[in-house]
């Protein structure tokens, strides 16, 4: 039996459904709205994805090979904490032009997974944020050497978790954290030949 593995990433800009559909539906495009979710949802069902196939940066196309071997947890601007598969609208929000008050929203509107994130335990943990989003990250899981035996972090210099279980992957950019991210899912999933680029 393999691994229990999560990997926690924050979610990408480019989405797989065009914004110029979304705002020519609505008139706009939802951001941190997140009270008017159920509207949104009524007029956009049809373009609605599970959050592993809605955003489309590079790193969830790498973690979509795998999908069935990880469970993964996005850490949202629009959402807070969502699984990897949970049904979300498009969107474009970013956490940097945030302020603290996306926490009141996410408790009050959002983060329908952090529950079952925070109730889980896993072997293997892989955390792949933006310093932007371990901020925010580390709000909503203020231990998460606590999520599993093995933690790894994917992250520039001065982001590294000082817990005895570990190990951080200093990067230099989006390339090197592709080629981590996928090597620590090869090692976890060796089953699975589709991993190439």
């Amino acid at each position: 039996m393999g691994k229990n593995v999560l990997v926690i990433i924050n979610c990408s800009k480019r989405k797989s459904v065009s914004m110029e559909l979304v705002r020519g539906r609505l008139g706009l495009i939802p951001g941190f709205d997140l009270e008017r979710e159920d509207e949104y949802r009524g007029k956009l069902m049809d373009l609605m994805k599970p959050a592993l196939d809605m955003y489309d940066g590079p790193e969830f196309r790498v973690l979509r090979k795998f999908r069935g071997c990880v469970d993964v947890f996005i850490l949202s601007a629009r959402y807070g904490i969502i699984s990897g598969e949970r049904w979300i609208i498009p969107y474009d929000a970013y956490l940097g032009v945030a302020d603290e008050s996306i926490l009141s929203k996410w408790m009050a509107y959002g983060n329908p997974d952090l529950d079952r994130l925070l109730s889980g335990r896993w072997d293997r943990v892989i955390i792949r944020v933006s310093s932007t989003y371990m901020k925010y990250l580390r709000r909503l899981v203020p231990n998460p050497c606590g999520l599993g035996s093995e933690i790894h972090v994917i992250a520039g210099k001065g982001m590294d978790l000082n817990c005895g279980n570990a190990v951080n992957h200093h990067i230099r950019g989006p390339g090197d954290s592709q080629s981590v991210l996928r090597r620590l899912l090869i090692e976890t999933c060796p089953s699975i030949s589709n991993y190439s680029k």
